[in-house]
């Protein structure tokens, strides 16, 4: 498909692709659908089950200690609960987000590799899927591990920012104040934009297995060059639809309190709308490298054919 698309694409070509691409392969795709659900609820459920009630309990013990005389038995008693509570919830929270990147990672690989196989016209089952992305994990996983690198560094640089401009106010140093926010908001803007680029360049990873890490960073960089509305557009589009499902998650807690089967079903119908909204962005990602790479390689042939052609008329 990706092979015989001449034509340049609509600019919102590449969103009619995320919801159409599935449609080629039903049944590859109602798999890949089933492990998304599948994960993300096994993920909510962990954090339901495990996290939350440890935050709920240190947020409780707060709200007791506030009013507890501070010379009474019981203050020094809740401090210590607050403290072992504390612990424990960052310790059961660093694992659960350990467990939670290398799980979806590895999800995100597996959608990857059937939005991208799809698109350029190759026809799997979830057997045979999962075989061509073992022969060739070493690239996205390469590439994934990389973007995390850098989007632990990058936030970490506006966490020091904001917290240099905390001081300067506490300081009353306005125009150093003036001189640091100003860098610090273009670098939260450009921020979005440069997730989408490591996310490009994640799918550039599984399409082109040679191409990782930061050399596939910089190729989805070259690709994504012009085509910044686009990328506004798709952040807003998957970020509109997130938040319209965000709601239900909501309902399905405080439904959980009294009845637990009812929390239960709203919670699977949240995960599956999530699991719908993650397939739909990242076929729509297959769609805008593809449709990308395509424009490069056409403005690449004209070059060519312009060369030459000065070429003979000389």
């Amino acid at each position: 498909m990706a092979a015989g698309q001449s034509s340049t694409p609509s600019f919102f070509n590449f969103l009619k692709e995320g919801v159409l691409l599935p449609s080629r392969n039903r049944s590859l795709f109602a798999a890949v659908f089933v492990l998304i659900v599948a994960t993300t609820s096994l993920l909510l459920f962990a954090n339901d089950l495990a996290i939350q009630p440890l935050a709920d309990e240190v947020l409780a013990d707060v709200k007791a200690l506030n009013g507890t005389d501070p010379s009474s038995p019981d203050f020094s008693h809740l401090l210590q609960e607050i403290q072992d509570d504390t612990r424990d919830l960052l310790l059961a929270g660093a694992a659960y987000l350990l467990g939670a990147v290398v799980v979806g990672s590895a999800v995100r690989i597996v959608v990857l590799f059937a939005a991208v196989t799809t698109y350029s016209g190759e026809l799997h089952t979830f057997g045979s899927l999962l075989g061509k992305a073992r022969a060739q994990l070493k690239s996205p996983v390469l590439t994934l591990a990389f973007v995390y690198v850098v989007e632990i560094a990058y936030v970490a640089l506006l966490a020091a920012m904001a917290a240099l401009i905390v001081y300067l106010a506490m300081k009353g140093y306005t125009v150093a104040l003036l001189v640091v926010y100003l860098p610090l908001l273009a670098g939260v803007v450009f921020m979005v934009y440069f997730a989408f680029v490591c996310n490009l360049g994640v799918v550039v990873a599984v399409a082109e297995p040679g191409c990782h890490g930061a050399g596939a960073v910089r190729r989805a960089w070259r690709l994504a060059k012009g085509k910044r509305r686009r990328a506004v557009v798709f952040v807003a589009v998957t970020g509109l639809l997130a938040a319209a499902f965000s709601p239900v998650h909501t309902l399905a807690r405080a439904c959980a309190v009294g009845n637990v089967a009812s929390g239960l079903l709203l919670e699977l119908v949240y995960t599956a709308l999530m699991a719908a909204v993650e397939l739909f962005g990242l076929c729509a990602f297959a769609a805008f490298y593809y449709e990308c790479k395509g424009s490069s390689v056409a403005a690449a042939t004209e070059y060519e054919k312009l060369s030459t052609q000065e070429a003979n008329d000389a």
